[in-house]
């Protein structure tokens, strides 16, 4: 069968090359329009979970270390949140064990004031009574004197260990914002350096409305501070850091950047940012997207950083040197008491562990990069998946080229988790995938409908067929281009008939009339032929030529031809009586037999041809349905066909055949022994005439 015959053909094969265009240049556009709107988002951002629990969990670095308010800690101090002087306290054990940073992420956005004036008087005046008489008093007077003033304390404790960041928040709501305005005690934190990218802006994403800043006491004591404001993504998962906040014209560091910044022993301005590209803490370039979001390269489930609770560090349980030289995370992990968020791995991480993941991924340089380059790959992929989908959905069956196609979902798919796992690249697996989806139902309803189209044609091929060949050989003559690759000579059975007297018997017929007793006699011609195994070669205006054993010959050809003769004798004859009975002239036939060696092949032009058969077999056959006349004959064999349908059935092939004198045929110069055959000596009803 041809490449044309089995593909779509004509302006169909045009559309299919449209096809693997459309689908991809709809996705395309779907990802420049729409591929940050919440649903497309939502579906992509599924599918980097899927990729990161593919991957797994990843070892965080040693640089990054925990100190929780645990269940613990709330449970030994007895109340949440927990006392200023607490907490300054641990702020002082940590930096005395050696902590290079301490980032705070605990909102302190309330003074804690002390005791009232008045009393603070009546204790001072009571401890300077008991003096030396009850030392034991004293002391526990002086204790309760240093809880005067517990942001002092914390205030103290920041400064002397000189390495504190501390966390602040954007609102969205100027009803829930503390401050009028940015304080200069936090504002000083704000980026010197930043940079559009040519083209490019400096949209965000994230607008505010307020400031949670903590009191001056503590905001001015503070090396730095750094925002802790999150934004989920449409389907409320955790998966962006915003290292850049705009407010009131300034941009703003989260507390991941300073703390960075501080662990390196970097000057503020050694911080820069570019829109849309990097954010640069002084040699260390972390990527982010289009919208200055770094791309969390989520770690793994709760408890994937070393952590230690608050009141073992309190009660000095710790080993001397836990945290030295380390980023010391000071944060909530209490029980509804502390803000978590849903990621890969688990759906109620700790803050705390989240801004220890952004750190970890800023020092270990495995951010997640989406942006730049990897939106010409995110291009590439739609149109390249899109084109090999359309190919491979034209290879074979449709269930061959649907697993092909699967076969290419999951080699997308695979590829996407290999740039993940090894080269911390976040590719868009959704929108590639979708173009080879729709590329293949593309291609898939193009050779659905064409396969309809060449079962229509090949219905109306094989109706054809049908009308000029049995049964038994229309699939295999439809199913070929040609029907004979190339010509050859076979013995075959050849049957002329012809109506006899034709002219006088449609004289005087309107046109119509003469059609259809045309269109009748052929009719009984084809069924008698095709019931016999036949051939139809051709009608020949009041007659037909047709062939046994063409093209596959058997022994049973001269014996089905003259059988088929004898039924078609017998059919006339009925149909006849019922022209008499109607008041109709009869009609009378004759029909010519021989068997012998034919050439078979296709005779014609170069762009219109048909089969047939000829030879000296075809035209003895030809010359003796003319005999009929001379012999009042309504058939007329020769010896040869005789004996071969002898050969197989015996002398009953014969009967009612009476043999005629050697005839001497017109243009023939070898003789040929003919039977003759007459409709009223054969009693043979035509019901038991087939083969």
């Amino acid at each position: 069968m041809s490449q044309r015959r089995r593909g779509v053909s004509g302006p169909w094969r045009r559309y299919a090359l449209l096809g693997s265009l459309l689908p991809s240049l709809v996705v395309l556009i779907l990802y420049a329009v729409a591929g940050e709107t919440a649903p497309l988002a939502a579906l992509e951002g599924q599918t980097l979970s899927w990729r990161l629990l593919a991957r797994g969990p990843i070892e965080p670095g040693p640089e990054v270390v925990v100190v929780a308010v645990d269940d613990r800690s709330i449970a030994a101090l007895g109340r949440w949140p927990i006392p200023r002087e607490r907490l300054a306290e641990t702020v002082e054990a940590i930096a005395a064990d050696g902590a290079r940073v301490i980032a705070i992420d605990l909102l302190v956005t309330e003074p804690q004031g002390g005791l009232p004036p008045a009393a603070v008087d009546t204790l001072r005046e009571a401890q300077d009574r008991l003096g030396d008489t009850a030392p034991a008093l004293a002391s526990r007077i002086g204790a309760l004197l240093a809880r005067e003033a517990p942001d002092d304390r914390l205030a103290a404790a920041m400064a002397a260990a000189g390495n504190v960041v501390l966390g602040y928040a954007f609102v969205f709501d100027a009803t829930e914002s503390n401050v009028e305005d940015m304080p200069p005690d936090v504002g000083r934190s704000a980026y010197r350096i930043t940079t559009a990218r040519p083209g490019g802006h400096a949209d965000i994403g994230m607008w505010p409305a307020g400031v949670l800043a903590p009191p001056p006491t503590l905001a001015g004591r503070a090396a730095s501070t750094g925002h802790v404001t999150v934004k989920l993504d449409p389907d409320n998962v955790l998966r962006h850091e915003y290292p850049v906040i705009e407010y009131n014209g300034s941009y703003y560091p989260s507390l991941p950047i300073e703390a960075v910044r501080l662990y390196d022993g970097l000057a503020p301005d050694r911080t820069a940012v570019r829109f849309g590209e990097v954010v640069a803490i002084g040699q260390r370039l972390v990527p982010t997207d289009w919208r200055t979001r770094v791309v969390i390269n989520a770690s793994g489930p709760p408890g994937t950083f070393e952590t230690h609770s608050l009141i073992d560090v309190l009660d000095g349980r710790l080993p001397e040197g836990t945290f030295a030289d380390r980023i010391v995370l000071l944060g909530s992990t209490v029980t509804g008491g502390g803000d978590t968020f849903s990621t890969a791995f688990s759906p109620m991480l700790p803050g705390v562990e989240h801004w220890s993941t952004v750190i970890d991924n800023i020092l270990q340089g495995r951010t997640l990069i989406r942006g730049g380059w990897t939106l010409i790959a995110d291009v590439l992929a739609i149109l390249v998946c899109g084109a090999l989908a359309t190919i491979l959905g034209r290879v074979g069956p449709l269930p061959v080229s649907g697993a092909l196609v699967a076969g290419l979902l999951v080699a997308w798919g695979f590829t996407t988790w290999f740039a993940l796992s090894e080269a911390n690249l976040w590719l868009n697996a959704s929108l590639p995938a979708a173009a080879i989806v729709l590329s293949f139902l593309w291609v898939a309803g193009l050779r659905t409908f064409g396969e309809r189209r060449r079962r229509r044609s090949a219905e109306r091929q094989r109706a054809n067929l049908a009308r000029y060949f049995p049964p038994r050989l229309v699939a295999r003559l439809a199913e070929a281009d040609r029907p004979f690759a190339i010509d050859r000579t076979q013995y075959a059975a050849i049957l002329f008939i012809d109506i006899v007297q034709s002219t006088r018997l449609v004289q005087g017929l309107p046109p119509a009339e003469a059609m259809a007793l045309l269109r009748a006699f052929h009719r009984r011609v084809e069924q008698a032929v095709f019931a016999h195994d036949g051939t139809l070669n051709q009608f020949l205006g009041d007659g037909a030529f047709a062939c046994f054993g063409v093209p596959d010959p058997g022994p049973h050809d001269a014996l089905n031809a003259l059988r088929c003769a004898r039924a078609l004798a017998a059919d006339i004859a009925a149909w006849n009586r019922a022209r008499l009975s109607a008041g109709e002239p009869e009609v009378r036939i004759g029909i010519g037999l021989h068997y012998g060696p034919v050439l078979m092949g296709d005779i014609g032009g170069t762009r219109q041809f048909q089969f047939t058969v000829t030879g000296d077999t075809v035209n003895v056959a030809s010359r003796l349905e003319a005999l009929t006349r001379d012999h009042d004959a309504t058939l007329v064999a020769s010896d040869a066909l005789v004996e071969a349908a002898q050969a197989v059935a015996g002398p009953e092939a014969a009967e009612g055949f009476t043999p005629l004198p050697v005839q001497q045929l017109r243009g023939r110069e070898r003789s040929v022994g003919v039977w003759a055959w007459r409709l009223a000596d054969d009693a043979t009803p035509a019901a038991t005439l087939g083969p």
